[in-house]
């Protein structure tokens, strides 16, 4: 395991969980019908290994299992798919992953990185499928850059903006190598400003959702070409 999450909810709503981010993506990752691997047990009984509802779909990497203590034992597959008490497991499970995420991210930056080469492009599904997540997703995301060989958070960009400078560049491709000789590139190198490398499948939709990050426009170069007359 990468990471291993263990938690005991008690109060309105029992459940239990013992769950682990892998090393290496699952063999299944990119199948097209995106299911999870956690087992869902009630009272210690197991119910079932095909419950999608547990987690959301970016998530689908995490193995493990969750014990509740709210769902009745004959629960059937239709009720698993309608269930409020399913829905908070899910929420629940949801942040704390997030949480444990963004932590690892602070304390750890370098064994952080190795998880998001891992699983980066399908943490980016969540950008534009769970709007409630999206600031935090967006906190935890990582990119190549112009300026940085590593891996670059949009909080570290904006600090690293040039004067005058309001916006956040990027440019979308396939091949990264490719995308650092691009023509795009001249002039931002000319001023001095970074520009982010987005080169999965799913950069183009989450960028077309979201606009902008902490206040500042998320923008491609080949739109932010009229900004650099205003950068010195």
């Amino acid at each position: 395991p990468w990471e291993t999450m263990h938690f005991n909810v008690e109060g309105h709503l029992e459940h239990t969980g013992l769950l682990f981010i892998p090393s290496s993506k699952p063999f299944n990752l990119f199948e097209p019908d995106r299911k999870n691997s956690i087992k869902l047990y009630v009272k210690r009984v197991f119910i079932t290994d095909d419950c999608q509802e547990l987690v959301p779909p970016y998530l689908r990497f995490l193995r493990g299992v969750i014990d509740s203590q709210d769902l009745p034992l004959n629960v059937s597959r239709e009720l698993l798919q309608a269930s409020p008490i399913l829905d908070l497991i899910r929420k629940d499970v949801t942040k704390r992953t997030l949480n444990a995420l963004t932590n690892k991210a602070k304390k750890k930056p370098e064994d952080y990185a190795t998880f998001w080469e891992t699983f980066g492009p399908v943490m980016k599904e969540g950008l534009y499928e769970d709007m409630d997540n999206k600031d935090k997703l967006l906190e935890i995301a990582r990119f190549k850059s112009s300026a940085d060989e590593g891996w670059v958070g949009l909080g570290q960009y904006k600090e690293r903006m040039v004067e005058g400078q309001e916006a956040i560049y990027y440019l979308i491709g396939e091949d990264l190598e490719a995308m650092k000789r691009s023509p795009h590139l001249e002039g931002f190198k000319a001023k001095g400003i970074e520009v982010l490398f987005l080169n999965d499948a799913v950069d183009g939709f989450w960028t077309s959702m979201i606009r902008d990050y902490d206040g500042t426009e998320l923008k491609s170069v080949t739109r932010g070409s009229d900004d650099l007359g205003k950068i010195k």
